[in-house]
């Protein structure tokens, strides 16, 4: 299992680093473009994503019935996320990237819209469903890229996304929630 872990992560940095390096091209807008389209449709609904993602997947992460995997399905989520936060946004992103998107948004929960945060934050947690957990999840991202950009490592995301789905939710859960509702030490505690 640790190899499939590490693979969802390296496999969702690659693509990253594609879109990345096309981001100021006609073909890189397109592709962001392309995957903000295709939120809350499956894989194989979203034609013009396709390339993006199973060009660059492992034999072994794709379908063999039709239905998507749960690799396809956390790496596909979390370029969809990358896209939300991509929108609008030009230049270098956030220097100081986490490593769960817990810790990201508690850096954006300390001003007036703390209330709001939380209570998204809460029903991403709570969610029932897989396809419920991302759909709250995507509520959040949109509402954190209104303040600003989100420093979360969307590859380490894509990770998260895939454990959630293998029967580790709680403990991906509980790692965001610990990461969130950490109290920071000031400066002269520390």
């Amino acid at each position: 299992m640790k190899g499939q872990e590490e693979n969802v992560y390296q496999v969702t940095q690659k693509i990253l680093s594609k879109l990345k390096a096309q981001e100021e091209m006609a073909s890189g807008k397109a592709a962001l473009a392309a995957l903000r389209h295709s939120l809350g449709k499956p894989l194989g609904n979203s034609p013009a994503v396709c390339r993006i993602l199973l060009e660059n997947m492992p034999e072994t992460f794709l379908s063999k019935n039709g239905i998507e995997t749960k690799e396809e399905r956390a790496i596909y989520a979390a370029l969809q996320l990358y896209a939300i936060q991509k929108q609008g946004r030009r230049g270098k992103e956030a220097s100081d990237t986490v490593k769960n998107i817990g810790e990201a948004l508690r850096k954006l929960r300390a001003d007036a819209s703390r209330e709001a945060m939380d209570r998204r934050f809460v029903s991403v947690l709570s969610a029932a469903s897989f396809a419920d957990f991302l759909y709250q999840l995507r509520q959040l991202v949109k509402l954190a890229k209104a303040k600003k950009a989100l420093p979360v490592d969307f590859a380490a995301l894509a990770e998260d996304l895939y454990w959630y789905q293998i029967g580790a939710r709680e403990k991906v859960c509980l790692r965001w929630a610990e990461a969130y509702y950490r109290i920071e030490k000031k400066k002269e505690d520390k």
